[in-house]
């Protein structure tokens, strides 16, 4: 479904819409009459990761004639939605891409988190979690170790193990993904830093269940 925003006419067009819903390949088209060629000054997807049902906000200026498609390729997980507008004048294109994923109530996606040396025995790994992407309609629920090995995480104010194990952590539960995270770990026997055949691992691994619920849930 699309909803209408604003816009302005002449050599370029601006245009606010809203998809709540897209199934399969949907296309919104806007004309506008071009005196150079086809450009696309600005594509933007608010968020990027969302839940079944979610509002899709998109705001893009461009010069030509504009389309906006959605192709969408599902899992039993998630849905990933690419959305590629394309602009059109005197026979050339410009275009760009976003995507968006849906979840699903049973999604745990992985996070990566880069990693660094902490001293001579230990790693780290940090990132923040922006909420244009992680939404705070997005909520964790148990957060397992896909490292194979322990990791102390640090997140929302709370500090915690999570184990290499089948059983995730719920001490994040209900908070949101977005923010920032903090990953700490020793290093694995045989590992050595500076030795390309035994080197630790660049990344840092979090599987995280996810729950949709409101910006309230997990707040004290």
């Amino acid at each position: 479904m699309l909803h209408g925003g604003p816009h302005s006419f002449g050599t370029s067009l601006e245009v606010l819409v809203i998809f709540s819903s897209l199934r399969g390949t949907s296309t919104a088209a806007l004309v506008v009459l071009a005196a150079c060629g086809p450009k696309i000054s600005e594509f933007s997807v608010t968020p990027r990761r969302v839940c079944a049902g979610d509002t899709v906000r998109f705001t893009f200026k461009t010069r030509g004639t504009a389309h906006l498609v959605a192709v969408r390729h599902g899992t039993a997980t998630a849905d990933t939605t690419e959305y590629h507008l394309v602009a059109e004048a005197r026979g050339k294109q410009a275009t760009s891409q976003a995507d968006v994923v849906t979840f699903s109530p049973r999604a745990e996606p992985s996070l990566a988190f880069d990693v660094a040396l902490l001293g001579q025995d230990s790693l780290v790994a940090t990132d923040t979690l922006s909420p244009a992407t992680w939404p705070d309609a997005l909520r964790l629920g148990e957060v397992f170790a896909d490292s194979g090995r322990v990791l102390l995480v640090r997140h929302a104010g709370k500090v915690d193990q999570v184990r290499p194990d089948e059983d995730g952590n719920a001490s994040w539960e209900g908070l949101p993904v977005s923010g920032a995270w903090e990953l700490r770990a020793g290093l694995l026997p045989g590992e050595a830093p500076g030795n390309p055949a035994h080197a630790p691992p660049r990344h840092l691994y979090l599987r995280v269940g996810l729950a949709c619920g409101s910006a309230d849930e997990g707040r004290p």
